[in-house]
């Protein structure tokens, strides 16, 4: 015999919104606020900062009744930590016991801290899910699952073209940012997970397009030159200007063929004349070409919260990929090749 009133009670537990808690309230943390408040998956249960005013700011634009400066306030199913890299080993031992954890990249400053983060997780209990976004980008997973599937055959090498924009400004290139720790990650995750593969040495060079820039030491272009455990060639070209938008460009080449993950225009209107045929410049910056990816990687932290899946970025891919771009950065500064 069914017990009506016992399913029914299910079924409002199980369809029951997951409440996230939002850590931090910059640029990537109302990035994550947009998106979990558009998933019918999601509630957002409070907003915190150190900054009470920017907490209360947020949270009253996603109609949040609660916010605060620490998270002891609050009950929750998940936390979503988009605060300074330097914070986020406290944020993980402030934060509830077996609550799963979403971070920005990298979960720590260097590979000893991203060890201790996942140790201090695993002992309270907490999943950590490092967010390495172009692993849930529509195009980004079309091109991987092409080399996986062995439709262009043994990949022998690899360009990536990364060039931000908008440039950020010379006081912000000057007092900090580092060049292959801020912009190299996402792809060395994205290549290598493709790949099936790890990095085995890297060489690096740069310069500085502006000579403000070059007489503070700061570089704004640079390449690193990797070759895999496998044997492949991987490079990655990086610009912190891209005058003509987010350029964000990957090709594989193997011995069968090849395939290119291409940019996103800002609109796809083509203009032909006798002139020629033009289009528009590319997508302003990573959350115009990255949103689909930013909702899609919410959702699989769903997944995580559900216990319907693992996360699939693992502690060592995170301390690989922050080894690669320190390895570079040595590189660099050294002149010569550096092993990882």
């Amino acid at each position: 015999r069914i017990d009506l009133e016992s399913v029914y009670f299910t079924q409002i537990k199980m369809s029951a919104p997951l409440r996230l808690a939002i850590l931090g309230t910059g640029r990537m943390g109302r990035i994550r606020a947009q998106h979990i408040f558009a998933s019918p998956r999601f509630e957002i249960a409070c907003v915190i900062d150190v900054n009470l005013q920017a907490a209360q700011s947020l949270a009253s634009e996603f109609r949040v009744k609660n916010f605060s400066t620490t998270l002891s306030d609050f009950d929750y199913d998940g936390l979503v930590v988009s605060t300074p890299t330097f914070t986020h080993i406290s944020a993980i031992e402030d934060c509830r016991d077996s609550v799963p954890i979403f971070l920005e990249k990298p979960i720590a400053e260097d590979a000893e801290g991203i060890r201790r983060a996942f140790e201090i997780a695993g002992k309270k209990g907490n999943k950590l899910c490092c967010g390495f976004q172009r692993r849930f980008d529509d195009t980004y997973v079309a091109g991987s699952a092409k080399v996986k599937n062995g439709e262009i055959g043994k990949v022998v090498n690899c360009n990536v073209i990364f060039g931000d924009h908008p440039c950020p400004s010379i006081e912000f290139l000057k007092e900090g940012g580092d060049i292959f720790m801020d912009l190299a990650p996402h792809d060395i995750d994205y290549v290598l997970n493709t790949l099936d593969d790890k990095i085995k040495n890297v060489y690096a060079t740069g310069c500085s397009s502006d000579p403000v820039l070059k007489e503070a030491g700061v570089i704004d272009n640079a390449t690193i030159i990797c070759e895999t455990v496998k044997g492949s060639t991987v490079n990655i070209t990086m610009s912190r200007s891209a005058e003509y938008g987010y350029d964000q460009r990957c090709e594989f080449f193997g011995t069968k063929g090849s395939v290119q993950v291409g940019n996103y225009p800002k609109h796809h209107a083509v203009l032909s004349n006798s002139s020629g045929v033009t289009g528009s410049v590319l997508a302003h910056s990573f959350p115009q070409r990255f949103g689909q990816a930013f909702a899609k990687e919410m959702d699989g932290f769903a997944d995580v919260m559900e216990g319907k899946k693992e996360w699939e970025v693992t502690q060592e891919d995170c301390i690989h990929v922050q080894n690669v771009a320190g390895a570079a950065g040595v590189s660099y500064k050294e002149g010569r090749r550096v092993d990882v």
